[in-house]
């Protein structure tokens, strides 16, 4: 028996690639499907047989590869998997789409449904704008094919309960289970708590769904220092906002170890995204440090009460208060980290592995067992 895993795209090192970096180790002979992969930043992955698609050989696909969102659900789906029996599917977007054959396995691990699709308000890539008729058109078509592509894996899993709820609500199908994807817990164990005189920080990329622009309004308003720390394509929009604010710093990436000293000298965290699961606030706890995110999403999965404080609304009155509510209490670093240590990286693959044997069985009998010989694990 022969075992496949199938990506997105492969071009950052995110949530999703992460994800992907642990779960091909199960099976280390598997091949890897993807839209497009960037060699220069994948570097973990040189030693793997990785099969792009056609897109990886046109004009800025690394880099750009949403450029090319309307024909990847037709390049997944012509993708020819009928030589594998076990298809191991890690989706956010379109990888869900492929097919192999009616006998296979086909378990899909799902990030989040495509957020441009069916959650607009927060990906509004493929609606509104210029050409909103067009990229309307498409996405319609998109969507239809979407939905359809939803009853294709005999096995979902899901990365949270917010995104086994989307699942319902956009798929009308049930989960088998919840995994929570791994972080690297131990990495940020050492941090020694010194100081609060760094007030409060963010880190991550700076695009617009992060809402980085809320916690500068908000640290604007309340006078609290707020550490930046990240990149990407809103940098330069939210510096502009920030202008006149001495208290608002920019640091662009950090090393690790550089990152950890400002954990070490500050209150707390601040996390106003809406994501499918959050590795950041789980990070955060992992070093000690409290949080302050938006209630909805998987950091109400992550964060409890003696963990951080959770706002209601996606406004800077809302995180301001929240950061209020959050000085204004101790916190045990000892008893956040531990709460951390429940989503670590062998937490992950311990639940993955036993999911998928589970799914083998079911599908196969007797002859999963042969399955997991086979794949070099």
């Amino acid at each position: 028996m022969k075992v496949a895993f199938v990506h997105d795209q492969i071009t950052l090192n995110v949530g999703a690639e992460n994800t992907l970096r642990e779960i091909v180790k199960h099976y280390p002979e598997a091949p890897i499907y993807c839209s497009v992969i960037d060699r220069e930043v994948i570097k973990w992955l040189d030693d793997r047989d990785v099969r792009p698609t056609a897109i990886q050989k046109l004009p800025a696909a690394r880099k750009k590869h949403y450029l090319y969102a309307p024909i990847l659900v037709d390049l997944f789906r012509r993708m020819d998997l009928r030589e594998f029996d076990v298809i191991l599917v890690d989706s956010h977007s379109f990888a869900h789409q492929v097919r192999g054959r009616p006998e296979a396995l086909h378990f899909c691990y799902y990030h989040t449904p495509a957020r441009s699709l069916w959650m607009p308000e927060i990906d509004p890539r493929a609606s509104g704008g210029r050409l909103a008729w067009l990229k309307k058109v498409i996405a319609d078509r998109i969507r239809k094919l979407d939905l359809q592509a939803s009853a294709f894996p005999n096995f979902v899993y899901a990365n949270s309960q917010t995104t086994a709820d989307r699942i319902r609500r956009f798929y009308k199908r049930e989960v088998n289970g919840v995994i929570y994807p791994p972080v690297e817990t131990q990495k940020w164990n050492d941090v020694k708590r010194v100081s609060d005189d760094e007030g409060f920080l963010f880190w991550g990329r700076l695009i617009a769904y992060k809402k980085v622009d809320i916690a500068i309004e908000a640290a604007r308003r309340e006078g609290w220092k707020l550490n930046i720390v990240g990149s990407g394509p809103y940098q330069e929009q939210l510096k502009q906002m920030a202008v006149g604010a001495k208290n608002v710093v920019f640091h662009g990436r950090l090393p690790d170890e550089q990152l950890k000293d400002l954990m070490s000298r500050s209150r707390g965290v601040v996390f106003p995204a809406y994501e499918d699961f959050g590795i950041v606030p789980v990070e955060a706890m992992a070093a000690g440090l409290p949080v302050a995110a938006y209630e909805l999403g998987g950091a109400s999965e992550s964060i409890r009460p003696q963990d951080g404080v959770l706002f209601p609304e996606q406004t800077p009155e809302s995180l301001a208060a929240a950061v209020r509510e959050l000085e204004a209490k101790d916190y045990d670093p000892d008893s956040l980290k531990a709460r951390a240590a429940l989503f670590d990286v062998d937490r992950f693959n311990r639940e993955y592995r036993e999911a998928v044997e589970s799914a083998m069985e079911r599908h196969f009998g007797s002859r999963s067992g042969t399955a997991i010989a086979s794949s070099g694990s």
